[in-house]
């Protein structure tokens, strides 16, 4: 098997699970099934919003793939960066929870 074959396996962000999961998509975290129940309704409907604003208004362009301070830059960082927000807070929510706290 050549390394263009190999799939890299993405563990589960929540420290001592054990899930993984393929990478074929090329993402750098996941939340397993068993965690992502635990992340509150809000705190997925608001990233699920800003993921549908994001594709809604640019598609699947990185923001990068646009001219640096033209205006559709600025609103695509900030949305990206938004986007990051909600990830995190839904990732520490997954790890705190699933350790009780």
């Amino acid at each position: 098997m050549t390394n263009e074959q190999k799939i890299a396996r993405l563990a589960c962000c929540v420290p001592f699970c054990r899930r993984t999961r393929h990478n074929r998509e090329g993402y750098s975290e996941w939340i397993c099934a068993v965690h992502w129940p635990l992340v509150s309704k809000t705190l997925k409907r608001r990233r699920m919003r800003l993921d549908r604003r994001y594709r809604r208004l640019f598609g699947s362009n990185p923001f990068w793939a646009y001219k640096g301070g033209s205006p559709e830059r600025l609103e695509a960082v900030k949305l990206d960066r938004l986007r990051g927000k909600a990830w995190d807070a839904c990732k520490r929510q997954a790890i705190e929870r699933a350790a009780g706290i």
